[in-house]
């Protein structure tokens, strides 16, 4: 139970740390976010005894946008792959913070 409200935290001192010791970086600190968020979100199904499948689920359909965009990105010469998966990360990080607070909403 304690994990639930401590990973988020602790992913965003990582992030703090990434930010202010790579501060040139091409990535944010922020992109390790999701990676605390959806296992947060797995402790949280799983503290509700709900499906557990839900926060690997939206994992697996964001590789799945991830590799469409590179197809067609490969098939489409004109579209700026970097800035596409830049995008796409973006929303994944906003997605999963959103639904961990969903689903802490929920638990409460």
């Amino acid at each position: 139970m304690l994990l639930i409200f401590l990973l988020p935290l602790i992913g965003l001192a990582i992030a703090v740390s990434l930010n202010k010791f790579l501060p040139k970086a091409k990535f944010r600190g922020y992109d390790v976010l999701p990676f605390f968020m959806l296992y947060a979100c797995h402790l949280i199904t799983v503290e509700q005894h709900k499906p557990e499948f839900l926060p690997y689920g939206f994992f697996i359909f964001f590789i799945l946008v991830i590799i469409l965009a590179v197809t067609a990105a490969a098939k489409n010469k004109n579209i700026a792959l970097g800035k596409t998966m830049r995008q796409i990360w973006d929303y994944l990080t906003v997605n999963a913070l959103f639904w961990y607070l969903g689903l802490l909403f929920m638990m409460i």
